[in-house]
């Protein structure tokens, strides 16, 4: 069985969940990676039995390498004495607090979930953000932002006429911004803290209106986030030697959307962040790549399926409990 999920709160949390993935974890290829080797990522692909016996692990963006640790598993499970292959039955309040300790509990039901796109953009003069051959150089991300249907209502006007301007409310665009547009093309980056948003700010003006209903938005703002201070930006090979640092992302936003007020919720939402990043964190590899350079964000309207209801990387910043 095939499963994709969140490393950050898997490493991190003790609910059933996140215990049975940390034993797994630990058997791994970062097994005993903590001080004084000084990994805290746990990313990669696990093969596991149910009972949490390792079978083989990997991080690798190489095909052929993830191919024979995949073989490697199967090899392993085909030994595996039946006694061991299995999960012992967990009481029903194990799983009712496994269940409850993820935040999908929370989806924002009739509200606004979009998908959140980061890559690098062309560089000028012909530059690249990595050799061709590299993985890097094509490498994008997904994220998920979520708002409430209330807040969803925070970005249209309460009483519309064409050309009005609406300003969304500060912590919705400033929560967007700490969260969500982080350069995470790479790997996994920290968010933005308050004090590290120098500016955040949207708008959205009422560009038609269709039978007193159906209302059309433009979307214009811009943002710029800037964090300076002492961190490893190369995984754990200079982990013990950190250096002062700086990282952020300056950009402008232009989107267009359309809210439906009789359903009330967005029925269509395009809206991206377009901008100049700069420095790196420790597994955002971009160790040598710390120069400005362009980076695009792309968020647009989710659909319903279960891949696309994952709560966002960064939830706990929300604050939703």
């Amino acid at each position: 069985m095939p499963v994709a999920d969140e490393v950050g709160r898997l490493q991190r949390e003790t609910d059933p969940e996140a215990r049975l993935f940390q034993k797994i974890a630990e058997q791994g290829h970062y097994a005993g990676y903590g001080p004084p080797k000084h990994t805290g990522t746990r990313q990669g692909t696990y093969a596991a039995a149910p009972s949490g016996v390792l079978l083989a692990s990997v991080n690798t963006n190489d095909p052929a390498v993830m191919a024979a640790m995949l073989q490697r598993a199967l090899v392993t499970w085909a030994t595996l004495p039946q006694a061991e292959r299995l999960l012992a039955e967990e009481p029903k309040s194990v799983i009712e607090e496994a269940r409850n300790a993820r935040a999908e509990r929370l989806y924002p039901e009739g509200g606004l979930v979009l998908r959140v796109h980061t890559r690098d953009l062309p560089r000028p003069h012909g530059g690249q953000s990595a050799p061709p051959e590299d993985w890097r150089a094509n490498a994008w991300n997904l994220d998920f932002a979520w708002f409430t249907q209330d807040e969803a209502r925070q970005f249209v006007p309460e009483n519309p006429a064409v050309g009005q301007v609406h300003v969304v409310p500060d912590p919705l665009i400033r929560r967007l911004a700490r969260l969500h547009f982080v350069d995470n093309v790479r790997g996994q980056t920290p968010v933005y803290r308050e004090h590290e948003v120098e500016a955040a700010r949207l708008t959205s003006t009422v560009t038609g209106l269709e039978g007193g209903q159906r209302m059309s938005l433009r979307l214009e703002g811009q943002v710029r986030l800037c964090a300076e201070g002492v961190w490893p930006v190369n995984d754990r090979y200079d982990a013990d030697n950190p250096q002062p640092n700086r990282r952020g992302f300056d950009a402008r936003l232009l989107g267009y959307a359309t809210w439906d007020g009789e359903q009330q919720r967005f029925i269509a939402f395009e809206m991206v962040a377009v901008g100049t990043r700069w420095g790196g964190t420790q597994y955002n590899r971009r160790h040598d790549d710390l120069t400005p350079s362009p980076l695009g964000i792309a968020l647009t309207l989710a659909g319903d399926t279960p891949a696309e209801r994952v709560a966002p990387a960064a939830f706990g910043g929300y604050g939703w409990g």
